[in-house]
């Protein structure tokens, strides 16, 4: 199996890892910070769509040009939506990452070596920034059980 492969199919499995961790919580509870300085479930659903938005601009910019310049993707939590219930942030999630599979299914092997700069880490190609993407999910989706537990700390206390 090809490394893009595996990356596609991690890809595909964070919006369904989201739905499978996420199903039994209450949408209140996703709402909620464990701590001021913490996000919420929501936060980081929004942040996954937030960042799934712009990668994609990203990976777009990696095939249209010729060896880009990247800019760091700086979370804004200020644009976060807070009001959407917590299926709904999930169903966006998913229609954006179906919109980045689908890009990154139409580009033939050789696009996935394309070069590109970015801002913090140099020089690089366009699979290890769908690499990084993979990364990203990987990190907030831990942050989510974190977050989880905590709750679970605070509702029993201990």
């Amino acid at each position: 199996m090809s490394k893009r492969i595996v990356l596609l199919q991690a890809l595909a499995a964070t919006p369904v890892d989201l739905r499978r961790m996420l199903k039994n919580g209450p949408d209140a509870a996703a709402h909620q910070r464990p701590s001021p300085n913490q996000w919420s479930i929501a936060h980081v659903i929004n942040h996954l769509l937030d960042v799934e938005e712009r990668y994609l601009a990203r990976l777009q910019r990696v095939i249209q040009q010729e060896n880009p310049s990247l800019p760091y993707i700086h979370p804004d939590e200020s644009s976060y939506d807070p009001r959407p219930s917590l299926p709904d942030l999930i169903t966006q999630f998913e229609q954006a990452r179906a919109a980045t599979l689908l890009f990154l299914k139409e580009q033939p092997p050789g696009a996935w070596q394309r070069p590109a700069v970015h801002q913090t880490l140099g020089p690089t190609q366009f699979r290890y920034l769908v690499q990084m993407l993979v990364d990203h999910d990987t990190q907030h989706l831990n942050q989510m059980i974190e977050i989880q537990r905590a709750h679970e700390r605070l509702a029993t206390g201990d």
